[in-house]
């Protein structure tokens, strides 16, 4: 490394895939470094764009060749770009090839890790499942690693975010500018309907008539027409399949505001039981902080105070790569788990993931509005949804702890257990069993849990939803029996709580979530087709009494915790940026 500390930035390196596509790269090196290890960033949103807010610079200077790659299709690169493929052993295996490629140049020693947040800790996924020889080690940050059921849609009922992401300028700006040149400013123009129209133009029937969006139908119409066809998905989805070829230690960031926090704690279940290796089983590590998505350096979420919450990501990269690409003594010790407590507002290491101290303890809804621990008497309450007057509170990835309250009516049902006599912590990921009847054919249920403060302030601290049409099987959808009493089964959200002396919890039930969600007509029918006229009332009955209706929380005792520690990577005083040098790609390998 240079005496300045300087780094050397080579754009546009053109790396050749295995079918002659070439995919554009920036390669970040400190000055005058003889070979490095290297770690592997591939991205959707353009290599050199700075809105991502990774410090290249900083981990090369760290002692790192810091390769930050365009995606099939996108940007720079060549070849056809196709949402949430190419990157593990689908048709194309660009992150094989990419690593393997790499590992040959002269500049580096032939250890190579990868790291990236959202879609680019996707693409750490699908490295790690390709199996690339010379791949060490990765982090994925909150990816999105089961869009079937965590991404485009959350357990069958359509996320209207899946379209919202595709207008953000990172996205659109080279959706458009790889259209033809006589459609652009059609393209442009839809974009602009859209986006005036939003948030409610993101979830408005019918569905695939959108704005902007029906450019690009393997985007938009694509998923919706095959959203009961998991085939259509496998590339993107992480499974045990999938984690049975991993062979290399993973890192795996998640949040508890963060969109796919469930596929985070998936994806490390699945590895730590059925990963290639004795070694790699043994090599998943698991951090659970407060964050939004992609939100790491602050103690602010959505306009909440968390202190100590903010973390230095690059040097969290810098330090997990460090160990595994050149051997890095540890600065501290080895956790398993790592998760920041809410409420507490402190962060606790763990052996294992689900904690070894939580007992499931479940709680009976009853007919007059309590969850109380245990069986309940036999009861019924009712309310009324009408799709076309919905329930408008957004997600909590959108509103984080927000107090929803002034959003709540007679179109749901509440439920609180008593207030606790002492702090309660909830760690874990709580299960919710609706036992319903409804004068409806087909509906959602929508649930949310909210803590509530011994001053009666409820914040949302959790959410999850169910199709009734797929209580049996998401392919093989079914209408309901009107009057007929079903179980449903809610897939919450992973958490971690402490409950206030004084303070409860508060489940909330309900048939809808709008814009956050597509409406259900509440009728069987094509969801596809479905137009404002098609959009009818129903009445739902919720149905109480031994082994109905019950939430069942993940209760940890205090003597059966954890260890307290301090933020495990606290965020360094801003410096001054480090002088780059730009080159052009010919003198890499020079």
């Amino acid at each position: 490394m240079s005496a300045n500390g300087g780094v050397d930035v080579y754009r546009d390196v053109m790396i050749p895939m295995r079918d002659g596509i070439r995919l554009a790269a920036d390669v970040y090196q400190p000055a005058d470094a003889g070979p490095l290890p290297a770690v592997l960033v591939r991205t959707a949103y353009g290599k050199s764009q700075p809105e991502l807010g990774f410090d290249y610079a900083r981990i090369a200077a760290a002692g790192f060749a810091v390769v930050v790659q365009d995606k099939r299709g996108r940007y720079g690169s060549e070849g056809e770009y196709r949402v949430l493929r190419d990157d593990g052993t689908g048709a194309h295996r660009d992150g094989y090839d990419t690593v393997e490629w790499v590992a040959d140049q002269p500049w580096c020693t032939g250890e190579v890790g990868a790291f990236g947040v959202s879609y680019l800790g996707q693409t750490v996924l699908g490295a790690a499942v390709a199996a690339p020889p010379h791949l060490r080690a990765g982090t994925p940050a909150q990816p999105s690693s089961d869009e079937f059921t965590d991404r485009s849609f959350l357990d069958g009922v359509l996320i209207s975010g899946m379209g919202t992401w595709a207008v953000i300028p990172l996205v659109s700006d080279d959706l458009i500018a790889k259209l033809p040149e006589d459609r652009r400013d059609e393209a442009r123009a839809e974009l602009g309907k859209y986006l005036a129209g939003l948030p409610a133009v993101a979830a408005s029937v019918p569905l695939p008539d959108q704005p902007f969006l029906r450019l690009f139908p393997q985007i938009w119409a694509e998923p919706l027409l095959h959203r009961e066809e998991p085939g259509f998905f496998a590339e993107s989805r992480f499974g045990r399949e999938e984690a049975e070829l991993v062979t290399v230690p993973l890192l795996h960031v998640g949040s508890w505001f963060d969109f796919f926090a469930r596929n985070t704690v998936r994806q490390y279940g699945l590895l730590t039981a059925h990963a290639a290796t004795d070694e790699a089983r043994d090599g998943q590590r698991l951090v659970l902080g407060p964050w939004t998505h992609g939100g790491f350096g602050t103690n602010t979420v959505h306009g909440v105070d968390l202190p100590d919450a903010a973390i230095d990501y690059d040097g969290l990269v810098i330090e997990w790569l460090g160990r595994w690409l050149r051997g890095d003594a540890p600065s501290r010790p080895d956790h398993r788990v790592i998760l920041y407590v809410l409420g507490a507002n402190r962060w606790r290491a763990e052996a294992a993931w689900p904690l070894p101290g939580a007992v499931m303890t479940s709680f009976g809804l009853t007919a007059d509005g309590q969850a109380v621990p245990g069986d309940v008497a036999e009861g019924a309450r009712t309310f009324r949804y009408d799709p076309a007057d919905p329930y408008l509170a957004g997600r909590l990835p959108e509103v984080g702890m927000a107090d929803l309250s002034a959003f709540h009516g007679s179109n749901m049902l509440l439920f609180d257990t008593g207030p606790v006599g002492e702090e309660t912590e909830v760690t874990g990921v709580p299960e919710l069993v609706l036992h319903m009847s409804t004068t409806a054919s087909d509906t959602d249920w929508v649930v949310e849990l909210h803590l509530v403060a011994a001053d009666g302030t409820p914040r949302l601290v959790n959410e999850g939803a169910a199709r009734a049409r797929y209580r049996r099987s998401r392919t093989k959808p079914e209408a309901v029996q009107p009057g007929t009493v079903e179980e449903y089964d809610v897939g919450l959200r992973p958490m971690s709580i402490v409950i206030p002396e004084g303070g409860r919890l508060r489940i909330v039930v309900t048939a809808g979530k709008y814009p956050a969600f597509e409406r259900n007509p509440q009728h069987f029918t094509d969801l596809n087709t479905v137009a404002e006229g098609d959009l009818r009332p129903a009445y739902h009955t919720l149905h109480s009494g031994p082994g109905r209706s019950r939430i069942i929380l993940p209760l940890v005792d205090p003597s059966r915790r954890g260890e307290w520690i301090d933020n495990p990577w606290p965020c360094p005083q801003q410096g001054e940026a480090l002088p780059a040098a730009e080159h052009p790609a010919s003198e890499l390998s020079r």
